[in-house]
C-alpha cells in the first residue's frame, strides 16, 4: 500500500555523497552538506526534503502516517496529518513538484468521507474522528476522539477546497465533512473559556477541558462558522459567544511574562508550547490576518529565543539554537515549553530540545529565523540534519541534554511548520499564499499570485 517513490516529483535528486548518508551517522552527514554553497541553495534543499517528507509520509489509498520512522514503516495514520498533507498538497502543486495533487487530494477526501475502497476512518455517533487509525482499513487506535485532531483535519481539507475552486468534487466532499463533523457541541464554557478535549466511544464528553490560549483556537474558528452556517440552537449561541469573547480580540486571553515580554498563554504563569502559535497562523485566517495576533506570535518568539539564550548552563549552546515545541525526544514525545520556576535546570524542556520546525513557523514574525536554520545546518556537529528514507534532507529536532542522542522518526503534524514556514518565505510562495487559502469562508475567489 506504500506509495514507492521511484522518482520523486519534485526532480531534486541527491549527490552521490547525500545518498549514501545514514540517519544516525552524523559525520556522514557533515561530509554531505557541505555541497551547498550558499545560503539559497541550503534554503532551496531543505524545503524540498521538507516536501519530500509528505510524499513519503502518504500512502496509496490517501492516508498519511503519524509519523515518518527512519528505520521501519507504520501502519498508525492521524487524521490530523490528513488535514495537514493536504496543505502540503497545495504547497507541493504551487511549487510545480506535485502535477498530481489534485487527483492526490480527492482519493485522500474521499477516504475521509468513507468513500474510498478499503478504507474507512471510523468517527464516533456524534460525528468525531478517531486520532489514530489503522492506515490498511482504517480501524480505530485507541479511543481518543479528538475535536482538535478534527479540525486540524477540516482546516486542511478547506484549504485545499480553495485552491482547486474548479473541482466540484473536492467541494462536494469537503462540504460534507464540514457540515458533518461539528464542533460546536466541544465548547464547554464560555465565561472560563473552556472546551473539552476528547469524546469516548459512545461520544460522551470526557471531564478534560484545555483553556485558551492554544492550538484549540482552530477548534472555536471552525465552531463559530458552523455555528453561523447551521443552527444548533444553544451550542451555536455558545460557540459565537466563546470565540467573540476569547478570541475575537487578545484583550481577554492570558498574558505569561517571560522578563518584559508578554506572552498568550493558557495562564499568567505557565506559557503554552510555541507550535501553537504557528499551527493557528498557517491555518487560520483570523489570525495568519489579524494584526494583534500577527504583534503576539511575534512576542512569542522573541521570549522563546531570548529564553534559550538565557540558559547559560548549557554548554555549548548557540544563539541560532532555540525552538520550544513538541516532537520526539530522548523520554519517547515530548511538548516543551519555556521554564521559569526552576530557571537552574528548566523542567519544562528537560532534554533541552532545539526545534528547527518552531524556527521555521516562526518565519513571518522574526527576522532572524531564516539565517537561523542556515546555521543550523551549517552547524559543524550536524545535530539538526536528518536524511530521510527515501532521499531527502530535512532539519529535525536534538538534544543539547543529550548530544549523541538521534531521533527515530518524524511526527507529520509537528513538523509541518517546518514546511509551512519555508513556504512563506518570498522567494517560494510567501505568506499571501497562506492568507489567500486559509481564508476559508470568504466567498470571494482567491486571488493569489506568487511572488516572482
Amino acid at each position: 500500500m506504500k506509495k514507492i517513490l521511484a522518482t520523486l516529483l519534485m526532480g531534486a535528486a541527491l549527490s552521490p555523497l547525500a545518498s549514501v548518508v545514514s540517519a544516525n551517522t552524523s559525520k556522514t552527514v557533515e561530509q554531505a552538506v557541505i555541497v551547498e554553497k550558499t545560503d539559497a541553495e541550503i534554503i532551496e534543499k531543505i524545503f524540498k526534503g521538507s516536501y519530500k517528507f509528505w510524499q513519503q509520509s502518504r500512502n496509496e489509498n490517501g492516508s498519511y502516517e503519524d509519523k515518518l520512522y527512519f528505520e521501519h514503516s507504520t501502519n498508525r495514520g492521524s487524521i490530523a496529518n490528513s488535514g495537514m498533507g493536504l496543505v502540503a498538497l497545495a504547497i507541493g502543486h504551487e511549487m510545480g513538484w506535485e502535477p498530481e495533487a489534485e487527483e492526490l487530494a480527492l482519493v485522500s477526501l474521499r477516504m475521509l468521507a468513507g468513500k474510498g475502497p478499503g478504507i474507512s476512518v471510523p468517527r464516533n455517533p456524534t460525528n468525531t474522528y478517531i486520532h489514530f487509525f489503522d492506515t490498511d482499513n482504517g480501524d480505530q487506535i485507541g479511543e481518543d476522539w479528538s475535536p482538535i485532531d478534527s479540525a486540524i483535519m477540516l482546516s486542511g481539507a478547506l484549504f485545499i477546497k480553495r485552491y482547486f475552486p474548479e473541482n466540484k468534487e473536492i467541494a462536494e466532499l469537503v462540504d460534507e465533512l464540514y457540515e458533518t463533523t461539528d464542533l460546536t457541541q466541544y465548547i464547554a464554557d464560555v465565561e472560563q473559556g473552556q472546551i473539552y478535549l476528547v469524546q469516548d466511544n459512545d461520544g460522551n464528553m470526557g471531564k478534560y477541558k484545555t483553556k485558551a490560549f492554544n492550538e484549540y483556537m482552530i477548534v472555536a474558528a471552525i465552531a463559530k462558522q458552523q455555528a453561523v452556517d447551521f443552527d444548533r440552537g444553544q451550542q451555536s449561541k455558545d460557540a459565537v459567544a466563546f470565540w467573540d469573547k476569547w478570541y475575537g480580540t487578545t484583550e481577554n486571553l492570558p498574558v505569561a511574562y517571560y522578563k518584559d515580554i508578554p506572552v498568550l498563554s493558557e495562564g499568567d504563569d505557565w506559557f503554552t508550547s510555541m507550535f501553537n502559535f504557528v499551527f493557528n497562523h498557517y491555518l487560520l485566517n483570523d489570525f495568519s490576518a489579524n494584526e494583534e495576533f500577527q504583534q503576539a506570535a511575534a512576542k512569542a518568539a522573541k521570549a522563546d529565543y531570548r529564553w534559550f539564550q538565557d540558559q547559560t548552563q548549557i554548554e555549548g549552546l548557540q544563539e541560532y539554537e532555540w525552538g520550544t515545541g513538541a516532537g520526539h525526544c530522548p523520554g519517547g514525545y515530548c511538548v516543551d515549553r519555556i521554564q521559569i520556576a526552576e530557571p537552574d535546570r528548566p523542567n519544562m524542556n528537560e532534554f533541552m530540545v532545539v526545534s528547527p520546525h518552531i524556527i521555521a513557523g516562526f518565519i513571518p514574525q522574526f527576522e532572524r529565523a531564516k539565517d537561523d536554520l542556515v546555521a543550523l545546518y551549517r552547524d559543524e556537529s550536524q545535530s539538526a540534519v536528518y536524511q530521510l528514507p527515501e532521499g531527502g534532507t530535512v532539519l529535525w529536532r536534538y538534544s543539547k541534554d543529550q548530544p549523541k542522542w538521534r531521533a527515530s522518526a518524524i511526527e507529520g503534524v509537528d513538523f509541518s511548520t517546518m514546511l509551512f514556514g519555508l513556504a512563506s518565505l518570498p522567494e517560494n510562495l510567501g505568506t499571501e499564499f497562506f492568507n489567500q487559502y486559509n481564508d476559508y469562508f470568504n466567498p470571494k475567489p482567491a486571488d493569489y499570485k506568487r511572488p516572482e
